[in-house]
């Protein structure tokens, strides 16, 4: 599919509503609309129960997710509600012991901090990272800062504010060469760059989907590795964490590997069709294509922003340290909040945090919609 094609399957183009802002949440795509009305439909006037069919359709969301992640194990995908319930399951399931590290950064987003920090009831120490001038969390500022007592370190993919892609490869090898525990946020990366678990030794990644991957709310996954799913105790349980569940009178059953067994009850179903439906678009376009069109238009941003003296460049300029976030303020400018508000009239949606505005294209979006909206700005 061209770019025109591609955009006629998300209808707010076509009404002159320029959507730039999907760090926040992404529009969903004529498919994924589909899909759900199918599923909607079928459950108010079709079979109503359609169970084979679902659980088929849940299978084959696993696969997509284990494609776009770089892995062959599917059964290493566990549904969950949100990022934060999955890293919540991460943070709850391992043993820690007292005086244990776990190494984080004062730029994350609190999904990545409160999990974790809960812990602190059990002695656990939280080690903060400044980062850099440029804005950056580097590999050689985690490697200072693992000492004997470090169990885990735990990163965004990109930063919700300024941006910053970390360098996963170097970070995932530090960890595995001194024993440590990867665990990476992915909702702001998942969907717009491409990523591998297993080249970068991930071995928790957790990600909802309602945002660079164009899904409803609601549903997440977590990837577990091998080595943490051996270590890893679940910090729920249901009626579905055991085998042979139909089985509903005998209850004194096994319990299954975790990954499965944090899988407790009913799927969050509409959430996995819809998830199904835009992992099978994103997939059938190539994420390498979407990384393309996304840093295209990042690049193109930083460059105009950079020519204008008076304005604060927030996001890191080298290609490989972003992904679709561009964050900056106009020096002097006392609301940010004022001109983003001002833009909706004009049908233009960006966001506001912390006094910058950010600025997040998706692959479908053009080079013109971005020069609107700058124009608009300025």
């Amino acid at each position: 599919m061209n770019k025109t094609e591609i955009r006629t399957l998300f209808p707010h183009t076509s009404k002159a509503h320029i959507y730039l802002n999907h760090a926040a949440i992404s529009p969903m795509s004529d498919r994924v609309k589909h899909a759900i009305e199918l599923f909607l439909a079928d459950r108010n006037s079709g079979n109503i129960d359609n169970f084979q069919e679902w659980m088929e359709l849940t299978q084959e969301t696993r696969d997509l997710i284990s494609e776009l992640i770089g892995t062959e194990n599917s059964n290493r995908i566990t549904f969950m509600g949100n990022t934060s319930d999955a890293l919540s399951a991460v943070a709850e399931g391992i043993d820690w012991n007292m005086g244990d590290e776990i190494i984080l950064n004062t730029m994350e987003f609190p999904s990545n901090i409160q999990p974790f920090r809960i812990l602190e009831n059990r002695g656990v120490k939280m080690v903060y990272l400044e980062p850099d001038e440029a804005g950056r969390i580097t590999h050689q500022m985690i490697k200072k800062a693992i000492t004997q007592k470090t169990k885990m370190v735990s990163i965004s993919f990109v930063q919700y504010l300024n941006g910053f892609r970390a360098d996963l490869k170097s970070i995932g090898e530090i960890c595995k060469a001194n024993g440590i525990y990867f665990v990476v946020d992915g909702i702001q990366g998942l969907g717009a760059v491409a990523l591998s678990v297993e080249k970068y030794n991930i071995d928790a990644l957790a990600s909802g989907c309602h945002k660079w991957l164009m899904s409803p709310m609601g549903i997440s996954f977590l990837y577990l590795s091998e080595k943490l799913s051996n270590n890893i105790k679940p910090y729920k349980t249901g009626w579905l964490s055991v085998e042979e569940p139909w089985e509903m009178s005998e209850f004194n059953k096994p319990w299954l590997p975790v990954s499965q067994h944090l899988e407790t009850g009913t799927y969050n179903m509409l959430g996995i069709v819809g998830l199904h439906a835009s992992l099978k678009h994103l997939l059938e376009i190539g994420i390498e294509t979407v990384q393309y069109e996304i840093l295209k238009h990042s690049n193109f941003l930083i460059s105009k922003l950079s020519n204008k003296e008076y304005v604060e460049l927030l996001t890191p300029t080298a290609p490989h340290e972003r992904a679709g976030i561009v964050t900056f303020k106009r020096r002097g400018e006392k609301s940010a909040e004022k001109i983003v508000n001002g833009l909706k009239s004009r049908k233009i949606t960006i966001s506001t945090r912390k006094g910058f505005i950010r600025i997040s294209p998706h692959y479908y979006n053009t080079e013109e919609e971005l020069q609107t909206a700058l124009d608009a700005i300025f």
